[in-house]
């Protein structure tokens, strides 16, 4: 039998590349707690109906955080063009193992997410990895990245201009967004990468924090711009 939480990823994954997912997630949002807690009418919601379908039991992912998270990030996800759609179908989803693994990778990520802005930028880099921006594996990381940052560090990395990154860049650095180097030389260091901060100088020896290979893609991921 196929784990629970496999089927609910699954109707999750599915309902990100369903056209018709953004306009039935927006009525998530507007249910009150006390509707979110009456299951019947929970499976009144089209977009929630193969979610429900797939649970024998309502408490068990933190409820109605869990399907805000759930509505955020398919309301988030774009609308894929069909040859998108069926080649991540084929390559993703036409396995049962593939589809099973990615699905509970979905559930995994949006459970643990800390805020209801994070599944907007998980649908970002889920988008990229849907039109094969990126592979499965720097999704994931992203992801990983995603989940352990600070919302206002991640939304200054990705949606502000370089000049404002400097003092963000520290809290970023257990992300892998943002990595920390030593310079020898401080006149070499100062005309190097222009995404080096300057943390520290003493004498001819700089410390910076720089912008990783995986904090490029996450950048190209928030804003579309592979």
């Amino acid at each position: 039998m196929i784990p629970e939480v496999d089927n609910i990823g699954v109707a999750i994954v599915k309902g990100a590349c369903n056209p018709e997912a953004k306009d039935l997630a927006v009525s998530l949002g507007d249910l009150e707690l006390g509707a979110f807690l009456d299951e019947t009418v929970l499976k009144e919601i089209p977009i929630i109906k193969s979610v429900i379908a797939c649970r024998k039991t309502w408490a068990a992912i933190h409820d109605q955080l869990f399907l805000r998270k759930v509505a955020g990030f398919l309301l988030a996800c774009p609308q894929f063009a069909d040859a998108e759609t069926e080649a991540f179908v084929r390559g993703h989803l036409s396995d049962s193992k593939k589809a099973r693994n990615l699905g509970a990778a979905i559930v995994l990520i949006l459970d643990k997410l800390d805020g209801l802005e994070k599944p907007e930028m998980l649908a970002k880099a889920f988008a990229a990895f849907v039109r094969a921006k990126i592979p499965y594996e720097c999704f994931r990381r992203i992801a990983s990245a995603i989940d352990i940052g600070f919302i206002e560090d991640l939304k200054v990395l990705a949606y502000q201009p370089e000049a404002y990154w400097f003092p963000y860049l520290p809290n970023l650095m257990r992300t892998n967004l943002v990595t920390f180097q030593v310079h020898e030389g401080l006149q070499d260091f100062l005309h190097g990468t222009p995404n080096a901060g300057l943390n520290l100088q003493t004498g001819q020896v700089a410390v910076g924090f720089h912008l990783s290979e995986l904090g490029q893609e996450f950048i190209k991921c928030m804003n579309n711009s592979f």
